[in-house]
């Protein structure tokens, strides 16, 4: 498989096997995922792998303490907010976000003014999605806005390795601006990193449209702009 192959069959997969994934695999593609570029090879990324009961005592942990309702301190923004941006970009994102998120609705059956029902969808993210494993990703906290560039970097090598190597994958931003309960359940050092986001990995269910959930994509001519080239008259 190529590079452009492996681009092209990547989605956020909802719907996943129970079948196990071995540590062997998960070294050998974690480690050539950590081949991802980053400034000055600093690497600021880190990552909790877990599985089975490691896995259940974290998303137990973390689905008590969403449904506390207890209100975490925001670490981050996970969106911009409708002041950071102009009217046009806001629109713009708003509409994007809307229409992923009806699309995964109507496949899970969920009414947009079911509220219960919409809460209960938010919780697969911290179940991973039935994913056989979880990872937490964290950047080290003195990073700058580089430094999650480079995380990210890192994610997107993780992701298109998994495609090669038949895995599935989802990235989960509701990991993260959950006050300490993540890194008290994982033992994370609050004071050197920050919880970015989760990620779902395992085997896609071919049976369920939950694990090819298409998504649009901007046009070409709206998101580049070419200077100094001219068409092939070929």
């Amino acid at each position: 498989m190529d590079v452009a192959e492996a681009l092209r069959e990547r989605c956020t997969c909802r719907a996943f096997l129970p079948r196990a994934v071995s540590v062997e695999l998960l070294e050998r593609l974690l480690e050539t995922a950590n081949r991802a570029p980053s400034g000055g090879n600093t690497q600021p990324w880190h990552l909790y792998v877990l599985t089975g009961k490691h896995l259940q005592a974290l998303t137990e942990a973390v689905i008590k303490h969403f449904g506390s309702g207890t209100m975490s301190p925001l670490e981050y923004k996970v969106y911009p907010s409708k002041g950071d941006l102009p009217d046009d970009l806001h629109k713009a994102y708003m509409s994007r976000r809307i229409k992923v998120a009806q699309d995964m609705w109507d496949l899970m059956g969920v009414q947009r003014e079911d509220q219960a029902a919409r809460a209960k969808a938010l919780v697969e993210n911290f179940r991973f999605w039935g994913a056989p494993v979880g990872m937490v990703v964290t950047v080290d906290r003195g990073g700058d806005k580089n430094a999650w560039g480079h995380t990210g970097m890192f994610l997107q090598s993780l992701a298109l390795l998994a495609v090669q190597y038949g895995l599935a994958t989802a990235m989960l931003e509701a990991w993260g601006n959950l006050g300490s309960c993540v890194y008290d359940t994982l033992n994370i050092a609050m004071d050197r990193e920050v919880v970015w986001c989760g990620v779902a990995l395992g085997y896609a269910d071919p049976g369920s449209k939950l694990s090819t959930m298409p998504t649009e994509r901007r046009p070409l001519g709206e998101l580049c702009r070419f200077q100094g080239f001219e068409k092939s008259k070929l």
